[in-house]
This record gives C-alpha cells, structure tokens and sequence, in this order.
C-alpha cells in the first residue's frame, strides 16, 4: 500500500508538464457512435534521445503512455478512459504532422509522456509484472477507440487533479476548444494533498520573469508585483497584469514552473508564496476525477463524455 501511495504521487509530480457537483445525476451528454472510422495499427516513433525512428504497435504504444501518465492503481475503467484518451492525442499529433518523417516523438514536453519497456521496468521495479496484464488490458481497448469533434480526433488533453472544476483550454494556450470546456469535477477535492504552496525568493521571482520578457518592468513595492489576478469562479487564473505587461494565466504556470494553473500568489515574509490548487492544466479529463467516477459505476464512455463535451466516441476501423 505504501508503495502504491509513492507510485501515485510521482505520477503527479510526472503529469505537471495538469458549480458543485457529486457523483448522481452527472449530466453526461451521449452521442451516438459511428463504426467508420480508419486509423493505423502502428506509429512513426522519433526517440529523442537517440535520433532513431521506430515503427511500433498503437497498443504497444498506449502501454508505454498508461505506464508513464496514470496510476495503474486506478480503476481499469479509468485506464480504459486514459487509454482512449492518449490514443486519440496520438491520432491528433498523427494527423497533424502528416508528410513528416515521424508521427510524433517521445517527448513529454511537446507530444505526451511515454515510458520504453526498460524504463517502465525501472520506475516500477518487482510491480511492474503486477502491474502489466491490467495496462496491457487498457492499452488493447484504447487502441480501437477514438474521441471525434467534427469527423476529426480531438486534443484530448488530460490532468492528474482539477481544481474542482476543470479549465478551459483558452486560459492555458490562448485557444479555445469547444471540447474543452469546463465541467464540474467537485469530487477532486477529496485529492490528500488538494492544497499546496511553495515559496519563490524575490531574485528568484525576478529572474524568472525577465527569462520570459527582458523588457517586463515591475513595481518596487513586492507586495504589488502581482495584485492584478483575474480569475475564473474554480480559481483558474485567466490573467494577471505586471504593470507594462499582461500574462496569461497559462504563461505564469508555465514561468514560475507551478504544480496547477489554479493559483493565487501573495508576498509575504519576504518571499513569494503561491499556492496551487489541483495538479495540472487542468483542462480535459481529470485522470483522479476518471478514477471517482469509476468506483461508482460509471465505464469509460461515461467518463470522457463528462469531461470532453459534445464529442462522440468511435469504434475503430484498420
């Protein structure tokens, strides 16, 4: 159990790159699914350490993104909803690096955490044969499935923890989705270590901002470096005005490096202190909120209809 608790927690710190409503009467809008949808049995893989492309499985694939983004603890409907999800990601870099050379790579940063064999093995150690039927099971069922918007895969873009509620995406990438859009996800909340600050010493602060705008000038008085907050009612910050320039909710996330972009920032004691709520973007699927859901009942489909909205999800054809 103990370990099990470790493996959780680092797979938030490994996702930061992430109305009150309980579980009855979630309002799940279901569309009907079509059967003609064609995607590829195998990817274009750049691995960046090595420069190599590698042609692999989308099953294979889905296995080493399960290991890599979601506690195998959770509950196999919730890794069934992941699986679809990082499935769908994928199909969506595919589509959009169409005529490269590779589909997408093994970044983390600019596609979606992925683990090789040798390094899921090393994460987990002795869990890792524990742990492999239940992510191969998940894996097999992403892969003959996708989320739709339009006839197109959508960004399905996922987070360890809302902040209560999920993000838009406009706050965090400056681009608007109508899939990603927020929902509930009130149940979060019950996330142990829902709450977190961290301390940003004032040259730190400053250091950090000038590395994203040389020309950015702020007020003498500390106190007043980060007084304009606009925020959503869940506590997404949308943005904040540092005197000469305003930042996007999404930018200072990114900047200060911050565990969710649910944020208030206060100087106090001589030191900057910001305290997060959640983990992560949070915008799409909540994988702790998948997992709520999960124990109560309710299967994948359910799932990522309540945190994609308007989308349909289609049987896969090769």
């Amino acid at each position: 159990m103990k370990k099990l608790i470790i493996i959780t927690l680092l797979f938030f710190s490994l996702l930061f790159l992430t109305p009150f409503l309980w579980e009855k009467a979630l309002p799940v809008k279901v569309t009907a699914a079509s059967s003609d949808y064609h995607a590829p049995e195998t990817f274009r893989l750049l691995l960046t350490e090595t420069g190599e492309i590698a042609e692999i499985s989308a099953v294979d694939y889905l296995i080493g993104c399960l290991f890599a983004q979601i506690p195998p603890g959770y509950h196999s409907e919730a890794l069934n909803a992941q699986a679809v999800a990082a499935h769908t990601y994928a199909l969506r870099l595919a589509l959009n690096n169409a005529g490269s050379e590779a589909d997408f790579s093994n970044s983390s940063v600019t596609c979606q955490p992925y683990f090789t064999e040798t390094q899921a093995r090393e994460y987990y150690g002795e869990e890792y044969a524990l742990y492999f039927p239940k992510i191969k099971q998940a894996a097999e069922y992403g892969a003959t499935r996708v989320i739709t918007y339009n006839n197109e895969p959508i960004y399905a873009v996922y987070h360890s923890v809302s902040a209560g509620a999920t993000n838009t995406a406009r706050y965090v990438w400056g681009v608007d989705f109508p899939y990603l859009q927020s929902v509930p996800s009130a149940w979060d909340r019950e996330f142990a270590n829902f709450v977190s600050t961290n301390e940003i010493s004032t040259l730190g602060m400053r250091d950090l901002l000038l590395s994203f705008d040389p020309d950015i000038i702020m007020p003498l008085d500390f106190t007043q470096w980060f007084a304009e907050f606009t925020s959503d009612r869940n506590g997404y910050v949308m943005e904040v005005n540092a005197r000469n320039t305003t930042l996007s909710g999404g930018d200072l996330w990114r900047i200060l490096n911050l565990r969710s972009a649910a944020f208030e920032i206060n100087y106090t004691g001589g030191v900057f202190v910001a305290t997060t709520l959640g983990h992560g973007h949070g915008v799409g699927l909540s994988q702790f909120g998948a997992d709520y859901m999960a124990r109560r009942g309710h299967d994948s489909d359910d799932i990522l209809k309540y945190y994609y909205t308007n989308i349909t999800i289609v049987d896969i054809k090769t």
